[in-house]
């Protein structure tokens, strides 16, 4: 039974106070070559620097080959674990050689000199990466690639049980990228080093990878092969976007990609959303739409509200009443009308006190006259009016027919079935 190379158990880390990483526990064989995708901001790189204990969890334990990580020293630590960043600035005039010889210096410490041993193993890291012949140049002066591939060679020669690499391979091109992925897949499979491999790109990832973690919020959606994970369902969740999987007929490879739908036509331009909305809570359904093609229409917002700021920015006309006022006659008579000429009528999320009830009826009339309304679930949750007005309106809604929803991404993908 292979050992556990590096195990979570019950960590939660972050920085000053922010938590990034919340009870996560997960762990890695040894000789895995394993690949971590998620969105940015998900905790790919927290966890990472966690791993390598360059931040120390704030609850749980850490494990390397069985070891809590605390109680290694460095030296210890360097032998087990490797990591690869995303870049590396030299910020002297290091030779090619210098670079990788500071790895190994990771092991021996900086007041013992170089063994033959030693030599052999810097050597023999800058074969594998095939940097040998640049090893009298300046790193700064090298193509990314090759910089790349010198700072894996510096890694080598610490000769780690287990190699990390934070989305180093994102910014090469194709030509590096697969060189270095060939390397790693070598090394892996001769030398049985275990690889943990973060990564935005998810085809790739399920190419290279014997298994797949996806995160999302600081915790784990999904783990295992990768044709068990890479489901459009999960996918769709965790990136809030449309996305097809498809299986390569030739060689069985997996493929994700977006869905651009309609790109060179007008979209959903001659569809019209009327959204009512309030503090901050229509912003990002703003640009869905914007980015769907949909024409918008909105209000009644009051003329400080950061969703008034932002159908000020994205040039949306919108009905605006003055800050600090409650929706009057006039504006709600306007915002009436827009609803009506709409295609679809959305509720956010949208808190409900005395001032904007009445946008709940705009709701109301748009769905007596046949349009399709939705409305974000758990209204009676954000009622504040007086005798819960908001919450039995809502249910009014809901018996009249109209459709709740509760992820935005859920919405979107219903309207654009419905626009079909």
């Amino acid at each position: 039974m292979a050992q556990v190379a590096l195990k979570f158990d019950g960590v939660t880390a972050g920085y000053r106070g922010r938590i990034v990483l919340e009870n996560l526990s997960f762990g890695i064989e040894e000789g895995e070559f394993v690949s971590l995708a998620g969105p940015n901001g998900c905790g790919k790189s927290t966890l990472l620097k966690t791993a390598a204990a360059l931040i120390k969890p704030l609850d749980g334990s850490v494990y390397l080959f069985g070891d809590d990580i605390r109680t290694l020293r460095p030296a210890q630590r360097a032998s087990l674990i490797g990591v690869v960043p995303q870049k590396v600035e030299s910020p002297m005039a290091y030779t090619v050689m210098q670079i990788v010889m500071n790895g190994r210096t990771a092991m021996t410490g900086l007041l013992h000199g170089f063994s033959d041993h030693d030599f052999v193993v810097i050597e023999r890291s800058m074969i594998y990466t095939n940097v040998l012949h640049l090893k009298d140049r300046y790193f700064m002066e090298l193509s990314g690639g090759e910089q790349q591939r010198v700072i894996l060679a510096m890694v080598l020669a610490q000769e780690p049980r287990i190699l990390m690499l934070d989305e180093s391979i994102a910014h090469l091109d194709i030509n590096h990228r697969y060189e270095v992925l060939r390397i790693l897949k070598r090394i892996n499979r001769e030398k049985k080093v275990t690889v943990f491999l973060v990564s935005h790109d998810l085809a790739l990832s399920a190419e290279v990878a014997d298994r797949l973690i996806l995160m999302n919020r600081g915790g784990i959606v999904s783990e295992g092969r990768p044709g068990r994970v890479l489901v459009p369902e999960v996918l769709e969740m965790v990136y809030g976007c449309e996305l097809q999987v498809r299986n390569d007929p030739f060689t069985g490879s997996i493929h994700v990609a977006g869905v651009l739908d309609d790109l060179n036509g007008i979209g959903n331009k001659s569809k019209t959303v009327h959204v009512i909305a309030g503090g901050g809570t229509g912003i990002e359904l703003f640009r869905r739409l914007i980015v769907e093609g949909f024409t918008i229409t909105s209000g009644v917002l009051n003329g400080m509200d950061s969703d008034a700021e932002a159908v000020r920015a994205l040039d949306i006309e919108a009905v605006l009443e003055k800050p600090f006022s409650p929706v009057g006659d006039a504006a709600l008579g306007i915002a009436r009308e827009k609803a009506l000429e709409a295609d679809i009528v959305i509720v956010t999320d949208v808190p409900f006190g005395p001032g904007n009830l009445v946008n709940l009826h705009i709701a109301r009339s748009a769905l007596e006259n046949g349009k399709s309304v939705w409305l974000a679930g758990g209204v009676a949750e954000r009622d504040y009016t007086e005798g819960k007005q908001a919450g039995k309106l809502a249910d009014e809604l809901t018996d009249k027919g109209a459709n709740i929803w509760t992820s935005l991404h859920e919405l979107m993908r219903k309207l654009k079935v419905g626009m079909q």
